[in-house]
Formats: structure tokens, C-alpha cells, sequence
């Protein structure tokens, strides 16, 4: 780093200095007060994402040389960084200048306005003060360096055109390629129908003719489309015959209580799936274990008994044992005892500074984690959102025991503070937490008493294609979503639907009673309270999704909300899975007043665990 040169002039009785950085000249008419340090240096700024004309970049906050958050200015070059030649970022949220929020969080921003296919290197310097006024800098950071991904420019699907059969199906492909024709993979292809009463189209490609007719099959990434002409015409063959039905799982054991989804399978005589068949569920002894139309079997009484599927005079079972005391419960995925502060060392990410409180804990523990919102903040003192990932799972239980401080109003508003998140497979490592393709919010929302409230947001599964939102497309294409943009199939539950600027914010809801009490005594929210809360994703049958998931809640060991009608997913997303969680307190509107969340002891598990 070359040598840093300072001159100062005695003007009218007034102190001016002259500053000379690497690259940078920076006139300051602060007085010396003898005891200001030099901003700190930033040492481990890194690209963590990279776009086609973006990249997000992250990095440790330093001190500003006072005491406080530093503030920052980002430059950014094609190729190598020379910084005083480089250009600062003007748009996007790493856009100069850059305010800290605490010394030693994570601040990460993001810088658009980038070309395709380039080399970039970034660096950064913090300051304190007024940029092009009184600034006073530290020295620059290390250089990060990255590069942006291609432009999507076609989209092919092959075959061009095809015929095909009533009840008969076909295979697309869509390739991608960027600018230079070089085949683009991994990218994500959004399928979609001209007409669904002609033909419709899977996740995959998979064409299936539903009546004689003409439809293009569209393929779409990124914006650019492709697409195939479609003719159907009447079956001539004689049509498939169902030869077996096979239910999977074909054995299962479960508590009473408890509930397992079965799915089955028909095939013809030469082996192959016939979708769209009529397939009827029954029980040999309900007493012991019913089964719902979609074949979620629900155990009744302790003993054994066989669920049977029919379809056009085949069937085929699965043996159900019902037992009297509950499984062992799930597998733990991984604990938080909040006992010292090293988050990192534990496995979380994005943010790992917490509060802990030495005098709000519970019983055996050391402490909990303070989630302290000052007057008017949206986020609390600890900063945002601290993630931990977890094993790729169907269901995930979690349980906190958590106490809110006297005078704790919540968000003031019908909605917020969102609480606690978990994300899917689909999802990025630091995607969201809002715009993703599955969101599940576990909060409670605070008006005179606190009621606990279960999201569901999937607005990255939006389907736009068939006119304007809300569309309700249940029943016309699995390509949706499963919130209020595009329909839900379950009753008694809220949804929601509105442009929310950049995308829409799609979603539905449950709300239980209030359990958060205001006054002293069972349930008062200035006490520990103990929170559970248990999903399991729907099952995924013949490329559709059934309307089988399950949502619960309790509150100090009473179940407040049960559901299992639950469509988290639909055959667009039949691999969608959870794992990922949020510790991301939140209240868009500001806080109302100074208040504190307490969390204690969380724990996160495949199904409920002691």
C-alpha cells in the first residue's frame, strides 16, 4: 500500500486538511479532536453471487475510526482494478455511499448494471463523514473478484412440431444458448400450453394429448421462449387397458393419531404409467385406520389393517400397522442453546452477530438470544438474517422457547413481525427471505394478545402466462404456484395476491386464537413460553400434487392449529424439499416502540421430538 501523505494550512483561524489516498483526494474541514482514529481496513470482502448484470458482494463491518458504524464507497472495474480509475457503483444497493448498520455484522449488497460475460474486480474502502465534503477514509480492501454469467438469446424446443393421440404422450426438449451459441445447462425452463383442453405439459416437457385439436407448447427461460406445434388427433389404437396398481409404500407403521400419504401407480399391459386414471382408497378396518379420497391414511386405534387402491377393477394395497404409543419421534437436525456468541462455529451463515442476554433465559441455560428492535428500526439491533442449513427433508419440526418484554406491542399492524423462516432445495444460500419458491413463516402477530401465525409464500412459482394476476389455475396447469396469485385448494384458509413492485407477493395463511396473553398469567407474553411447530410437504401423485400436507402448532403442549390439507408444492416441483432456516425478525413499517423478542433452546428435527 503506498504511503499516506497529509498537508495541512493554517486559513482564517480554521483547521483544513488535505488527505491523499491511493487514488483518492479528500478535503475534510473536521477539527482534530486528537483522539480519532483512521477507519478501519476491510479484509474479507467476497463475491458471493453472481448474475448475468449483477453480483452481490458481502463483508465484515469496521469501526469508523468514532466508535461507530462505518459507512462505505464501492468501486468496481472490468478486468483489473485501478482504484482511482475505477468507476463507483451507482446502482443497485451497494450504490456510494454505503451505510453500515454494526461493527463486526455481515453487510451484504448487491451491484447491477453489469455486462454479461465479464471479468470484474471490486473493492472497497470505508469512511466516516460526508462523501465529497468532509470524508475521512481508511485504507482500501482487498480486491474480490468475479465473473458475470452469459444472456440467455434462444430458447429451441424439439421437436418443432409433433402429433400425437388423444390419451397418447411426447417428450420436448428446449435448449438454451447465449449470444455465441454455446449451450447454456442448468438453466431453469418454465413449460406452458396455448391449450390445456388440447394438450397439457409437465415440469418436464411431457406433452400429453387430452382431445382432438391444435396447441403450441411453449418453453421459456430468462425471458426468451421457444416454442412446438402441437396436433392432437383422435385416438385410433384401442385404448390402454389398466393391468396393475401398485401403492407405495407397501407397508407402513404409524401412531394413532398420526397420518401417512400412500400414492399409487397404474400401469397397462405393456408397463407404462397411465396418468389420469380414477383410482378409489379403502380400508379393510376403519376402526384401526382410515384413508382419505387422495390416500392419506390416518391411524385410528392400535392394530392392523390393509388399505386397498382400485382402479377400473385392479387394485392394489399396502398393510398399515397402527400402534397405541407414539414413534420414538423425529431425527434432530441441529440445536441452538444460544450460550455463547461464536454462531459461525455452529454452522450458521449470512449474519452471525447476536445479542445474548445474560438475564432473560430460561432454567439450566446461560442466556438467550436478544432480538432487540429499537424505536422505528424494521430490523433489530443484531442485524439480519442468520441462516442455517440443514439436510434436504419432507417435514421439519421446530421448537424455541421464547418470552417478549413487557411493553412488547409487536409491529403495531394487522401483519409483522415475521419471526422465524424455512426455505427449499430450490432456494439460493442467501435467496429471499421473501421472493423464493417456498417460504414458510412461523410468527405470531400482536394486537392486545398474540396470535400464532403460519405463511406460506412460493412468489418465484407465479405462472404469468395465462392472462392477468390473480388467475386461478387449479385444475388447468401444475405450473402455478400454490398462493392467491394463482389459486389455493384448500377452504378456510386466507390467501393473498398484489403487485408488490418487482414481483407479486402471492401467499395464503393460517391465524389461531390468541395465546400470547397481555396480562399475567397462563400464557402471559412476558413469560417463557414453549412453541412447536411441525410441516410435512404433500405428496406428489402421477405428476399432481395432492392437497395433503400437514401444518401444526402448538403452544405450551396444547395443539392449536392441525392441518392436513396442505398443498405445499405442485407436480412442477415434485423434488422440492426443505433446508434452510431463518432467524430474521422484521417489521416492514418500523418498530412502534423500543422491544425485545427472547429466544431460548431451539431446536430443529424431521418430526416432533421431546
Amino acid at each position: 500500500m503506498p504511503s499516506i501523505f497529509a498537508f495541512s494550512k493554517r486559513i482564517a483561524n480554521r483547521s483544513m486538511w488535505l488527505v491523499l489516498l491511493p487514488g483518492l483526494v479528500v478535503c475534510s474541514g473536521e477539527k482534530s479532536t486528537g483522539n480519532m482514529a483512521q477507519p478501519g481496513a476491510v479484509s474479507d470482502l467476497a463475491v458471493t453471487a453472481v448474475a448475468d448484470t449483477s453480483a452481490t458482494l458481502a463483508f465484515t463491518q469496521v469501526d469508523n475510526g468514532n466508535g461507530q458504524a462505518a459507512s462505505y464507497e464501492v468501486r468496481y472495474a472490468p478486468g483489473t482494478i485501478s482504484w482511482s480509475s475505477a468507476a463507483p457503483v451507482a446502482s443497485g444497493t451497494c450504490a456510494s455511499p454505503l451505510t453500515g448498520t454494526v461493527v463486526g455484522g455481515t453487510l451484504t449488497c448487491t451491484v447491477l448494471g453489469l455486462s454479461a460475460s465479464t471479468d470484474y474486480d471490486f473493492q472497497v474502502t470505508a469512511f466516516r463523514g460526508t462523501l465529497n465534503v468532509n470524508a475521512v477514509f481508511g485504507v482500501l480492501s482487498n480486491v474480490a473478484r468475479g465473473s458475470t454469467t452469459a444472456h440467455v438469446t434462444t430458447v429451441t424446443v424439439a421437436p418443432a412440431s409433433a402429433s400425437i393421440a388423444v390419451g397418447a404422450a411426447l417428450t420436448l426438449s428446449a435448449t438454451v444458448k447465449d449470444g455465441q451459441g454455446n449451450v447454456m445447462t442448468g438453466r431453469n425452463v418454465n413449460w406452458s400450453t396455448s391449450n390445456s383442453g388440447v394438450a397439457i405439459v409437465d415440469a418436464n416437457g411431457v406433452v400429453t394429448g387430452v382431445a382432438a385439436g391444435s396447441a403450441t407448447i411453449t418453453a421459456t427461460c430468462a425471458g426468451k421462449s421457444g416454442s412446438s406445434a402441437v396436433t392432437v388427433t383422435s385416438a385410433s389404437p384401442p385404448p390402454p387397458v389398466v393391468t396393475t396398481v401398485t401403492v407405495s409404500p407397501s407397508t407402513a407403521s404409524i401412531a394413532v393419531g398420526a397420518t401417512v400419504a400412500l400414492s399409487a401407480t397404474v400401469r397397462d399391459g405393456q408397463g407404462n404409467v397411465m396418468v389420469g386414471q380414477s383410482i378409489t382408497w379403502s380400508t379393510s378396518d376403519a376402526t384401526v385406520a382410515s384413508v382419505s379420497a387422495s390416500g392419506v391414511v390416518t391411524g385410528s386405534a392400535a392394530g392392523a389393517a390393509t388399505i386397498t387402491a382400485t382402479s377400473s377393477g385392479k387394485s392394489g394395497t399396502s398393510s398399515i400397522t397402527v400402534s397405541a404409543t407414539p414413534p420414538s419421534g423425529g431425527t434432530l437436525l441441529f440445536a441452538e442453546n444460544f450460550e455463547d456468541a461464536n454462531l459461525a462455529s455452529r454452522g450458521w451463515y449470512d449474519n452471525t452477530s447476536v445479542l445474548l442476554s445474560a438475564t432473560e433465559h430460561i432454567a439450566g441455560s446461560a442466556s438467550s438470544a436478544q432480538y432487540r428492535f429499537l424505536a422505528g428500526a424494521t430490523t433489530p439491533t443484531s442485524g439480519g438474517s442468520q441462516r442455517h442449513k440443514f439436510a434436504p427433508s419432507n417435514s421439519f419440526y421446530v421448537s424455541f422457547y421464547v418470552k417478549y418484554s413487557t411493553n412488547w406491542v409487536g409491529s403495531g399492524k394487522a401483519y409483522h413481525p415475521h419471526e422465524f423462516y424455512t426455505l427449499s432445495t430450490l432456494d439460493g444460500d442467501y435467496d429471499g427471505p421473501s421472493q423464493n419458491y417456498l417460504d414458510v413463516y412461523v410468527e405470531h402477530n400482536y394486537q392486545n394478545g398474540g396470535r400464532p401465525r403460519i405463511e406460506i409464500q412460493d412468489n418465484k412459482s407465479v405462472n404469468y402466462s395465462y392472462g392477468a394476476l390473480p388467475n386461478n389455475l387449479v385444475g388447468v396447469t401444475e405450473n402455478r404456484s400454490v398462493g392467491g396469485c394463482n389459486g389455493v385448494v384448500e377452504t378456510n384458509i386466507y390467501s393473498d395476491c398484489f403487485n408488490f413492485g418487482s414481483y407479486w407477493y402471492n401467499a395464503k395463511e393460517l391465524t389461531g386464537p390468541v395465546v400470547f396473553q397481555p396480562d399475567p398469567g397462563p400464557g402471559y407474553k412476558s413469560d417463557w413460553n414453549f412453541v412447536e411447530a411441525y410441516f410435512q410437504l404433500n405428496t406428489i401423485v402421477n405428476g399432481v400434487g395432492m392437497a395433503d400436507g400437514v401444518v401444526q402448532y402448538w403452544f405450551n403442549g396444547a395443539l392449536i392449529l392441525d392441518r392436513h390439507d396442505i398443498l405445499f408444492r405442485t407436480g412442477a416441483h415434485p423434488t422440492l424439499q426443505f433446508n434452510q432456516f431463518l432467524i430474521a425478525p422484521y417489521m416492514g413499517d418500523g418498530s412502534p416502540v423500543d422491544q425485545s423478542m427472547f429466544v431460548d433452546n431451539l431446536r430443529l428435527a424431521t418430526g416432533r421430538i421431546p
